[in-house]
């Protein structure tokens, strides 16, 4: 599936808008500090532009300690949010965050289902309660009350994290500083950047999966590897075109010739929406095939031609849905988390939901035990997940048709609890019977006896 980040995204889309104001329902906190909190920002449909770091967490207002409990390495999702868990289970020890970058721009649109409690979901621009697939000249239309898909974005979430995080004289962030090394000695971390070496009980490594790195070139030549690059266009219209109430996840009307690919449109109001031109596999597409791609997609689609829309900025991103196992762990005191810690769905991209559990568990781990978690994400998914990443792999041309299928012959209570993993056995059986038999048994058989032969 698709979005969960823009940037990096089956959208969350690596890492939009009407709104009400929307109270924390859910009576989100950190620790016992309500009562230096002020009230929660309110997200707005204006896009673009960097936010502001509060002074209270930048180098000058702290005295440097001699040692830090934890330096979390990159201020992203998943750095900022293991801060905040980490000040919720009470930690008073210095916290060091690092990023290379020199503030925060919003770059990206995280998407997922309300399907449980995490401390940004208020944050939401706009909740959708229906979402449309398009494919074979087919439409499917699902609808929930409970669980609707919920979009957030990258100034909204930054703002708050940092917001909240700053109340508090033990965080110091350090923008601008890149780190080059860390290693252990003796029970302590050494993290190296051009500036110092900080010392530290534990490290947590955020920095994402870096096209060209190391490990994301290890993970595409060891393992099953389906990328998401995508380009999306938040745009205006100068007329009423979109329908506000139903955001389109799957629109694979577009041409397969170049490759599997669809449509997705986060529609936040009848003149606004965020388009994505979605490919599901490797390969080059430049900035202006995509535009041409798009272009033709809103003539076709909602008769847009050039001069009936502005395009207010881009997102894009390359999401790896791979069944690759990153280590979790770096070391006696060295964790990684996010990207760079396996919480990409692999057979979705999703992954806010997943980094959300993953560092309140880690958190709660290590301040109260010394270690991390076990099996916060279900094992047996691992198997699902790795023949429907073999399937993509050896049938791209059907992928349309089996999402249909997927969306035609699950319920929207039932397809929400797998995509979210949440889903029960049963759930998973009735997967199994929309979808069509004979190849998924034959890949499942070539897993489960060791074959990595293709077909």
């Amino acid at each position: 599936m698709h979005n969960d980040a823009i940037g990096y995204h089956l959208h969350e889309a690596s890492e939009g808008p009407t709104p009400e104001v929307m109270m924390d329902r859910r009576g989100s906190h950190i620790g016992d500090q309500s009562s230096k909190r002020n009230s929660s920002p309110t997200p707005g449909t204006s896009r673009g532009g960097t936010v502001r770091v509060p002074e209270a967490l930048l180098v000058g207002n702290h005295s440097e300690p001699g040692h830090y409990g934890f330096v979390i390495l990159g201020a992203g999702c998943a750095g900022l949010s293991f801060c905040y868990y980490l000040l919720e289970q009470g930690v008073e020890a210095p916290i060091l965050i690092l990023d290379q970058k020199s503030g925060f721009e919003d770059d990206r649109t995280w998407c997922f289902w309300d399907v449980e409690e995490t401390p940004f979901s208020h944050l939401a621009t706009r909740r959708w309660n229906s979402w449309s697939l398009y494919a074979g000249g087919d439409s499917v239309l699902q609808t929930s009350d409970e669980n609707p898909y919920m979009c957030l974005t990258g100034a909204d979430f930054y703002r708050y994290a940092l917001e909240r995080i700053s109340t508090y004289p033990n965080v110091t962030l350090r923008l601008g500083e890149g780190v080059e090394d860390y290693k252990e000695h003796a029970g302590i971390t050494y993290v190296r950047t051009p500036e110092r070496t900080y010392t530290a009980d534990y490290v947590l490594d955020g920095r994402g999966l870096l096209p060209g790195s190391q490990v994301f070139e290890e993970a595409r030549k060891k393992a099953r590897w389906v990328p998401q690059r995508f380009l999306g266009l938040r745009l205006r219209t100068n007329r009423p075109v979109f329908d506000p109430e139903v955001c389109t996840l799957m629109d694979f009307s577009v041409s397969q010739d170049p490759g599997p690919r669809f449509m997705y449109v986060l529609p936040f109001g009848e003149h606004e929406a965020l388009v994505e031109n979605v490919y599901l596999a490797d390969g080059k597409t430049s900035r202006e095939e995509h535009y041409a791609e798009l272009s033709e997609y809103l003539d076709d689609r909602y008769g847009l031609g050039p001069g009936d829309y502005t395009v207010d900025g881009e997102e894009r991103g390359y999401i790896p849905m791979t069944d690759y196992r990153f280590p979790r762990r770096l070391g006696e005191r060295a964790y990684s988390i996010g990207m760079l810690g396996g919480e990409t769905r692999p057979s979705t991209g999703y992954t806010f939901l997943r980094i959300q559990r993953y560092c309140r568990s880690l958190a709660e781990s290590l301040v109260q035990y010394g270690s991390a978690p076990r099996n916060v994400h279900p094992g047996r998914l691992n198997l699902l997940d790795g023949i429907f990443l073999r399937y993509m792999l050896e049938h791209p041309e059907k992928l349309p048709e089996i999402y249909r299928r997927m969306f035609a012959g699950l319920g929207p209570e039932y397809l929400i609890r797998f995509l979210t993993e949440r889903s029960t056995p049963a759930d998973e059986l009735r997967l199994v019977i929309a979808l069509p038999k004979a190849p998924f048994i034959k890949i499942a058989g070539r897993m489960l006896f060791g074959s990595r032969t293709e077909s």
